[in-house]
């Protein structure tokens, strides 16, 4: 795909004075009679309205009353769970969700549980009665109201069982109300990490920008004042205001539909924005940075339902047109402190909460419907005794409910899900040019570098879902050149550069995984993941589990080690044992151009995230890579070796230390076998276990620094599974216990050599 968006900015150093759009705050005026009058709500809008806002409050006293034991209906049972209340945001959530479809997203917070109830109640409140029923089968017997309202009560148990760390939660009582999500009706999970899901909302809305199947959806991503000072929010504000998205270069010129709804409640913890953490009097003005429309953003009364409304309304419209992003600030307050061991008397004074508690969103809203005649004392009461009723009687089953057996503790941890079988309408997506394909010799033979890039290409021409992004990975291939004609070939919607992001490169990668595509987020050094390493280790690994197996995340984290390469203790880390120790993610090392294709193309069909580690030296290595579809199996160790005295482990560019180790040994009369683990993550510890049983002696090697090294890990497990057959101890060879230097001299002497190896199987005899 030809790029023909050509740039001529010059330099002109004109003088001129840069001048910022305006924001608007409070624009809603009209009143509940004002819009019943004019028919723009109808009585059973507004009788839904405030059930929503209902049930969110009595749910959240609920579990206010539960800590003191003053919830009767559930006295005798002791709940230890969070408590992040929202008693006092029930518009906002309420509010947003009654203007979106079922098939629209979510992205919710630590304190989502408001968030979680209104996307629920307003989905089931659409749902036909097919609908209904096929989410609750159970229920297929009932019909009309009694239906939708046994689903609704099932909704709240669903919502409490998780609460209470329930097998009949919505995440099987594994990620509990922290990390609730309903996956069914648009909920991609509240979030325990303070703006933790805004770059997951921002992935998902990427999804929805280029899918077919889900064009017109919008998300919402629910985040708290606190959120908007984190650099991965910022990040992702960035992210999707790029101009490549509905700019010249765009293939699809289509902002990214996603709505931010900012919840200032003005307090992050106890600190609170304005007038104190930040030096701007609404967190609206962030948008002005990342956008020259502002992202379209305004400051909305988030006391008042009909105002939010209102706001999500004309958002949405902007979103499903491609004018996105938006940014939403919806000005709230929280009754109570951060949870409710916080008192909140050291920080606020009873006044503030008093003229807070006179806009009451739920007692206001009630107000509002009497004087408008809309509903009277009685319907209200009734509507009221109801939702206790029915939040009285799911607590009590909750809290009866089964807890997960101890035996599945680690159950949901990986899936047997990949993409082997294509959809068809994913399968062999358009091709604007040929592919790029490796360059072989007459030994058939290609490098590294392009074993991977072949394995991708072949990858993303068989399923459109593949995506690969990463920082200059677009015209200029990347910065080893990697990705060098992929986008000619795929196109800017599947080949794109990324802000300097790494935060945002890995949670927009969690959220495409989350809402269906495969995607390849290409991190320049290893290095950086530890900017990332919140996206990596605390979504991409957890989600599955978290969910209770209603969610997979597919996704690969590429990231090269440029070790050897003189360039210092910051672009030279072995870094994969760290990932190692993050149980939910695969960690993948190939050591040589064969298992780079194999290994490359497993990862992106397994469903489970993968950190693929690819080492810089190894790139101009060169040997035999098959032109035809292969896939190298993960879990599966490669004797490269076979030898009978000694057992040498070894993974990455320690692989071609071994085996000259291996030949130095050999003349000295020692028959060394290596083994090449290829993954660390699924490990093969029987073809380990069953070469030193016949050795009787074992050394295991890596480039990463030594302590705290994987290899420690191997060498346990041998020591514990073949005691009886060693004939000396285990030792372990990695990189000096330092940081990487720079002078060639000093990492000469800092990574381990050949040499290194010869000494340590000889210490053995």
């Amino acid at each position: 795909m030809a790029n023909n968006y050509l740039s001529d900015r010059g330099p002109s150093f004109r003088k001129e004075t840069i001048k910022l759009k305006p924001i608007p705050a409070y624009t809603f005026s009209k009143t509940l009679a004002d819009e019943f009058k004019a028919k723009e709500i109808t009585k059973s809008e507004v009788s839904d309205l405030y059930e929503s806002m209902l049930v969110i409050r009595e749910f959240e006293d609920m579990i206010n009353k539960c800590r003191t034991g003053a919830y009767e209906v559930i006295s005798d049972y002791n709940y230890r769970g969070p408590t992040h209340l929202s008693i006092g945001q029930e518009a906002t959530a309420s509010g947003v969700c009654s203007m979106l479809n079922i098939t629209d997203l979510i992205t919710s917070t630590h304190r989502g549980h408001g968030d979680s109830i209104a996307k629920g109640f307003h989905a089931i409140k659409q749902m036909t009665e097919q609908e209904l029923r096929e989410r609750c089968p159970e229920f297929s017997s009932l019909s009309g109201e009694e239906l939708r309202e046994a689903v609704m009560e099932d909704h709240i148990f669903r919502t409490i069982a998780e609460l209470f760390g329930k097998e009949d939660g919505y995440g099987k009582g594994r990620g509990g109300g922290m990390h609730i999500a309903d996956f069914r009706v648009g909920h991609l999970g509240a979030n325990a990490i303070v703006g933790g899901g805004i770059p997951i909302a921002t992935g998902a809305a990427m999804t929805c920008r280029i899918d077919d199947n889900m064009k017109g959806r919008v998300v919402c991503s629910f985040a708290g004042d606190g959120a908007y000072s984190n650099g991965v929010v910022l990040e992702s504000l960035n992210w999707a205001s790029q101009d490549q998205f509905d700019g010249p270069l765009a293939e699809t010129k289509f902002g990214l539909p996603i709505i931010y709804c900012l919840i200032n409640n003005h307090y992050g913890m106890t600190g609170r924005a304005d007038g104190e953490v930040t030096g701007v009097d609404h967190l609206a003005r962030r948008a002005a940075g990342f956008d020259n429309d502002n992202m379209h953003a305004e400051v909305v009364n988030g006391m008042d339902i009909l105002a939010v409304r209102d706001a999500i309304g004309r958002a949405k419209a902007l979103a499903k047109k491609g004018e996105g992003p938006i940014l939403l600030e919806f000005d709230t307050y929280r009754y109570y402190g951060h949870s409710l061991s916080d008192p909140r008397n050291e920080y606020r004074t009873r006044e503030e909460e008093a003229r807070w508690k006179e806009v009451d969103p739920v007692v206001t809203f009630r107000q509002r419907i009497l004087e408008a005649k809309i509903m009277n004392e009685k319907e209200l009461s009734a509507l009221e005794a109801k939702v206790a009723a029915r939040n009285a009687r799911a607590a009590r089953r909750a809290a009866d409910a089964p807890d997960p057996n101890p035996a599945d503790v680690i159950k949901y941890m990986y899936t047997d899900g990949s993409s082997d079988v294509v959809p068809a309408a994913y399968a062999d997506p358009k091709l604007y040019e040929p592919l790029p394909r490796a360059k072989r010799d007459a030994n058939g033979m290609t490098t590294y570098r392009d074993a991977i890039k072949e394995g991708l290409c072949e990858e993303m021409a068989r399923d459109k879902r593949v995506v690969l992004f990463g920082e200059d990975v677009a015209e200029y291939g990347g910065a080893f050149k990697l990705s060098k004609g992929m986008l000619e070939a795929f196109g800017r919607d599947r080949v794109l550069n990324t802000p300097i992001s790494e935060a945002c490169i890995c949670g927009a990668a969690v959220g495409m995984a989350m809402t269906g595509y495969r995607p390849v987020a290409e991190l320049m050094y290893m290095d950086f993941a530890l900017m990332s390493s919140d996206q990596i280790s605390n979504q991409a690994a957890k989600w599955h589990y978290m969910t209770g197996a209603s969610t997979e995340v597919p996704l690969v984290v590429r990231c090269s080690v440029g070790g050897g390469k003189g360039y210092g203790g910051q672009h030279s880390q072995s870094l994969e044992s760290m990932f190692a120790h993050i149980p939910g993610t695969y960690v993948a090392y190939p050591s040589n151009p064969y298992d780079a294709k194999g290994m490359i193309k497993t990862a992106v069909r397994t469903n489970n995230p993968v950190v693929f580690v690819e080492g810089q030296l190894l790139y101009n290595v060169k040997g035999v890579v098959p032109e035809e579809d292969y896939t190298v199996p993960f879990g599966v160790a490669n004797i490269v070796r076979e030898g009978s005295d000694v057992t040498i482990v070894a993974w990455g560019p320690a692989v071609a230390d071994a085996l000259k180790a291996a030949e130095t040994l050999a003349g000295e009369g020692i028959s060394a076998e290596v083994i090449d683990p290829r993954t660390l993550v699924p490990f093969d510890s029987e073809a380990i276990f069953a070469s030193v049983r016949k050795t009787g002696r074992c050394v295991v090697v890596s480039q990463c620094v030594d302590i705290g090294s994987f290899t420690g890990e191997i060498v346990s497990q041998v020591v514990a599974n073949c005691f009886d057959d060693l004939d000396a101890p285990v030792l372990k060879i990695g990189a000096k216990n330092g940081i990487a230097p720079q002078a060639y001299t000093l990492e000469e002497a800092f990574l381990p050599t050949a040499a290194d190896i010869v000494a340590a199987v000889k210490k053995l005899y």
